[in-house]
């Protein structure tokens, strides 16, 4: 995702801290008369020569965007040139003091890598010439640069805590089946597969921990409703359609059970994968059993109103 914006012109002061390069060096390239500090001081400047490298001197740059919100390039040339450069940041494993200079979103598990990219992406010429001060010439290509450091540090994420229980990941689902889902997940830059399943609570569960009076009382008023439900459930209306997954799962599972007695978790995981490696002609096959179940319970369905609202018309005349 990209924003298209205008350079800012609002100058950001920095103090100058360990890592900058000392006065009396000099840029071999003529046509950078600027200096590193110059940069970082001005980012009017900053953002004038960054077009320039990047040839963008009649067009609108555009600035990526990280968790919904512009990344600051200008801010992130300063955090990693103010620790020895990309080099030394990948080799150093300070990615994590980078990233605690912006304020990025917890559900972010990549965000290290995300920064390299844009980072050899737009800044690491300017890295090269203003901050080491070497020739344009001398510059190595940006593939050049990547693999580079992908030698010095072969994960991406080193320096970055591992996700932690609670955080947000988005995904998506590919099936359905009466104890779960087949889903498929983003985690940062990995895209993950899996079976998200709900394990049934037995009823020596539910008896595990002492009760108070209150709760006893509550525990039988939800039992008493739950029971009133059950006592008005229609046993005339069409059982719900299912899914070309459901057909799948319900065939497999009656194969598996006997080799699996009793170890629901295991056929559920097993039917899950087992899925995920069929063919499309192959899923179409259950699919297609899906689309037939669909129709058969709209045409119930119909027959079902219809049988009611002409028994509730009848009631109507009777009284």
């Amino acid at each position: 995702m990209s924003t298209d914006i205008s350079p800012p012109y609002s100058q950001t002061h920095v103090e100058p801290v360990n890592g900058y390069p000392s006065d009396n060096k000099r840029c071999d390239d003529s046509s950078v008369p600027a200096k590193y500090d110059d940069l970082v001081r001005n980012s009017a400047l900053f953002w004038e020569k960054l077009r320039a490298f990047l040839g963008l001197t009649s067009k609108t740059l555009k600035v990526p965007t990280v968790g919904g919100n512009t990344l600051d390039l200008h801010r992130l040339f300063i955090e990693v040139t103010s620790r020895g450069g990309i080099e030394r940041v990948v080799k150093d494993r300070k990615w994590k003091e980078v990233i605690g200079a912006f304020s990025f979103p917890t559900t972010i598990t990549s965000a290290s890598f995300v920064l390299r990219k844009y980072y050899l992406k737009f800044l690491f010429q300017l890295e090269h010439v203003y901050y080491l001060e070497k020739p344009v010439s001398s510059l190595q290509s940006t593939d050049e640069a990547l693999k580079s450091l992908a030698n010095e540090s072969p994960n991406p994420e080193e320096g970055i805590d591992e996700p932690q229980v609670g955080y947000e990941v988005q995904g998506f689902i590919d099936g359905k089946f009466d104890s779960g889902y087949l889903v498929t997940m983003k985690l940062g830059s990995q895209e993950l597969k899996g079976v998200l399943y709900h394990i049934p609570q037995t009823p020596s569960q539910s008896q595990q921990t002492m009760e108070t009076p209150s709760a006893i009382v509550q525990s039988s008023q939800r039992r008493h409703r739950k029971k009133s439900k059950l006592a008005v459930v229609d046993t005339q209306k069409p059982k719900c359609h299912r899914s070309g997954y459901n057909f799948f799962f319900a065939e497999q599972y009656a194969r598996l059970k006997p080799e699996y007695h009793g170890q629901e978790r295991s056929i559920t995981k097993k039917i899950g994968h087992m899925w995920s490696n069929l063919t499309e002609s192959e899923k179409q096959v259950y699919q297609d059993k899906g689309v037939k179940d669909v129709e058969r319970y709209r045409i119930e369905m119909l027959e079902y109103k219809s049988s009611h609202e002409s028994g509730a018309t009848a009631s109507t005349v009777a009284q």
